[in-house]
């Protein structure tokens, strides 16, 4: 009797092919794969089984159980096309931002950003769909790959990415980003000033450089980073992450009006996880109340309508004056 068919024993050898063999971070090539001993054909078969999804030419995830989510999806296709540029191009603007792990907001995840490490001619790149190659700036100069990972893309400076993503998505989005960098420790306000004069003669860096002073590693959230631009667009000046004193105890608040009794907080929860919370944060508001703070509550929704939260804060300055 015959032994099993080819198109057996190839099957056989993908259903105990471990991908994770060859990935880095998630992603592997089709030079990665020709070192497991399969070809074109052998990935198609991967991505219809769903144990492997295409990114980019060249270039593939693993996936285990469920596709990757948009923001995912972004990091892994990132980091596919920083490594297949990693010689010429650094990850850039948000997309940097999401493969460090920082937070982003109003970002554009069906493109991929890099800037150019070379001299190219001329402002923009498009080298093909979903991916843009923004021209070299200024002294840019990032280390070679580490020995231990040469394979791992090459990344701007965090502060650069922040600064670049607010000049592309606005400067709310560059105070969400650079709040998420102070707070982990890899951008400083120094070096976010710098980067803004680096970008000095660009567009949009008006608008960054204008909220440059708000940020600050006390927001405490993307949500608090919002609140806090939102705040002062109106016109006011606050305080974050004050403490005041009430019957004895005290409280820390997201922001305090600068002088006045008015509080802000901003409330990203959907709900309580239980009525114990619930309790204990109405406890605390009624005593903050019974001390003489008026207390704005500030929640996902309102960040995006500009005038309710006007009114309401002009109605507590109203009782608080």
């Amino acid at each position: 009797m015959g032994g099993p068919s080819p198109w057996a024993r190839a099957q056989w050898t993908l259903e105990r092919t471990d991908l994770h063999l060859i990935a880095r971070d998630g992603v592997f090539s089709t030079s990665d794969a020709a070192r497991l001993g399969l070809d074109r054909n052998a990935l198609a078969r991967l991505v219809r089984q769903g144990r492997c999804l295409r990114l980019t030419t060249g270039w593939y995830a693993v996936v285990d159980g469920d596709p990757p989510a948009r923001e995912a999806l972004h990091r892994l296709t990132a980091v596919a096309v920083g490594r297949a540029l990693r010689g010429r191009a650094a990850l850039s603007h948000h997309s940097c931002l999401v493969v460090a792990g920082l937070p982003t907001f109003a970002a554009d995840l069906t493109t991929v950003h890099l800037t150019s490490l070379v001299e190219t001619r001329g402002g923009v790149s498009v080298t093909r769909r979903g991916v843009t190659v923004h021209r070299r700036v200024g002294n840019l100069r990032i280390p070679a790959p580490d020995l231990l990972a040469p394979d791992r893309p090459r990344l701007v400076p965090t502060a650069w990415a922040a600064v670049q993503a607010g000049m592309t998505a606005g400067p709310e989005a560059f105070v969400v980003s650079a709040d998420g960098a102070l707070r982990a420790g890899t951008a400083t306000p120094d070096a976010l000033s710098r980067a803004v004069e680096v970008f000095a003669t660009h567009t949009g860096i008006g608008p960054v450089r204008a909220a440059l002073p708000l940020a600050d590693a006390r927001h405490e959230s993307p949500g608090e980073s919002r609140a806090a631009f939102l705040l002062a667009a109106l016109g006011h000046s606050v305080e974050p992450q004050v403490e005041v004193v009430a019957e004895g105890r005290r409280y820390r608040a997201d922001f305090r009006i600068v002088g006045t009794r008015v509080l802000v907080e901003f409330d990203g929860a959907v709900k309580y996880e239980d009525r114990r919370a619930l309790f204990e944060e109405k406890q605390r508001e009624d005593a903050l109340r019974r001390a003489g703070w008026v207390v704005v509550r500030v929640v996902w929704g309102d960040l995006d309508d500009p005038r309710r939260v006007a009114r309401r804060l002009a109605a507590a300055l109203a009782v608080a004056a």
